[in-house]
């Protein structure tokens, strides 16, 4: 009988270690998502919650499961984004004043991964917690930063925009479907400096039609002298021939000294 209460005991002990090892809920800080990946089963399809009682068998093998812990709060990215309009310096100094036709812009960006789709990105990326998350949404942020600048800019050439509808931007850029998986919460104009692109515009086509004279008058330029250039060389193998005859018959050496200039410059003109 002592035995079996033994034996009873030693087996429920047991029983409640084994319990203990799978029970993942309590592995999950409240208010925050968990995931987890195992080399049985890969990622586990749905999120673990502290306020959710799941059990997994494979958090009782050794070494096997992993479980990633995520905040369930939108990620706050702050970010830059400046630069010049092409050839910004060399047309404005076509315009008097030098204008500055350089751009820049700070942005706040909130984004999130909603629970469905953070088992998704684990997999996808590797994900292996909150800061590798993070790292992953800097990243995206600094790719929407830089097409918000782009689209501001455009939005800009034939007037001046006093303000923005952010909410109309990222539909119109398609945000929230660009990026597998994530969500754009928010964004906050903090600055958006923009040049006067119709100055700008205008220094452009004064910049192509200078140009375009400046092309011009070296074809014209070429063009005139490239006679002179060709009588030149043509009078150098001429006076290459005359050397070589000189060379093979030493006797035209004192004809030439006997000859006036004309009769000379008649037998240059008369070599092919």
């Amino acid at each position: 009988m002592k035995k079996g209460f033994i034996s009873f005991i030693i087996i429920l002990l047991f029983a409640g270690f084994i319990f203990y090892l799978g029970f993942v809920s309590f592995r999950v800080p409240v208010g925050k998502y968990g995931v987890m990946t195992s080399k049985t089963s890969g990622v586990y399809q749905k999120i673990i919650e502290n306020e959710k009682f799941c059990w997994r068998w494979e958090k009782v093998i050794p070494k096997n499961a992993e479980i990633y812990v995520f905040e369930k709060k939108s990620c706050v990215f702050e970010q830059s984004f400046s630069g010049e309009l092409p050839s910004g310096k060399i047309y404005s100094s076509l315009v008097k004043g030098e204008p500055d036709f350089s751009y820049s812009f700070d942005f706040e960006i909130y984004l999130s991964v909603k629970p469905e789709n953070l088992i998704k990105l684990v997999a996808a990326q590797n994900l292996t917690g909150q800061k590798s998350l993070e790292e992953y949404l800097q990243k995206i942020s600094a790719k929407i930063s830089q097409e918000l600048s782009q689209y501001i800019i455009k939005m800009n050439e034939n007037t001046v925009i006093a303000s923005y509808n952010v909410p109309e931007i990222i539909e119109n850029l398609n945000l929230n479907n660009k990026y597998d998986f994530v969500t754009v919460d928010e964004i906050l104009i903090k600055n958006a400096s923009v040049p006067d692109l119709n100055l700008y515009n205008l220094a452009k086509e004064s910049y192509k039609k200078l140009q375009a004279e400046i092309d011009a008058n070296l074809a014209e330029y070429a063009k005139q002298h490239a006679q002179k250039i060709i009588e030149n060389e043509n009078s150098v193998k001429k006076l290459s021939k005359i050397g070589e005859m000189l060379k093979q018959y030493p006797e035209l050496n004192s004809l030439l000294s006997n000859a006036s200039a004309s009769e000379v410059l008649k037998a240059l003109n008369d070599l092919k």
